[in-house]
């Protein structure tokens, strides 16, 4: 192998990176495939791994041949301010929502202990976390226990913002800059921008 041909092959993996990310509230590390991106410590990604689309902190790079993990996971894009919005609100609604699903479970006498019920980012994949195994009661009322988890979300306004956007006027001129966070939220919902749209 020639020197030149040598130098090719390590450009092309310096230019085809892996960075370990921490992923979930079990605070899992894993590998992600970033491509030709560079990405810093500390910075936050959307990527995609084995459970959905989720939210990554970013640790450390590290060479593909230190890697053997089964799942590696594949960078989206870096997070950005309407995802941070976004993930807060999910992770806040998601404390309230929780205590309705363990009502739940308390109230048709059923002793299993729901530590929390873990969103994605996505805001379609739930993953719900039990002091040890759950019992096959509970786990018969898995499905009920999703639908009245989106049901507490649905009904907040943070829900509403997202499906209408703030209001009347929405992703106009006059309406750009609205509440606190306010413009952050309808850019998800596809309203307001910084300028109003033409």
């Amino acid at each position: 192998m020639t020197n030149s041909t040598l130098e090719s092959e390590v450009q092309e993996t310096e230019r085809t990176g892996f960075y370990l990310v921490r992923v979930g509230s079990q605070r899992d590390i894993i590998p992600i495939h970033v491509g030709t991106v560079v990405l810093e410590r500390g910075e936050d990604v959307i990527c995609r791994t084995a459970r959905g689309v989720e939210m990554g902190h970013v640790l450390a790079r590290t060479p593909s041949d230190h890697i053997d993990s089964p799942s590696v996971g594949t960078l989206i894009r870096r997070s950005r301010p309407e995802d941070q919005l976004l993930w807060k609100q999910l992770i806040a609604l998601s404390l309230d929502a929780s205590n309705a699903c363990q009502t739940f479970l308390t109230e048709r006498g059923i002793g299993d202990v729901l530590i929390e019920v873990e969103p994605l980012i996505d805001g379609r994949t739930l993953y719900f976390h039990f002091l040890g195994d759950p019992s096959p009661e509970t786990e018969s009322h898995v499905q009920t226990l999703s639908e009245l988890y989106q049901t507490q979300v649905s009904q907040s306004r943070f829900a509403k913002l997202l499906e209408h956007g703030c209001g009347p006027g929405c992703g106009t001129k006059e309406k750009s800059g609205c509440s606190t966070g306010g413009c952050a939220v309808c850019a998800i919902a596809g309203g307001c921008t910084s300028e109003a749209k033409k």
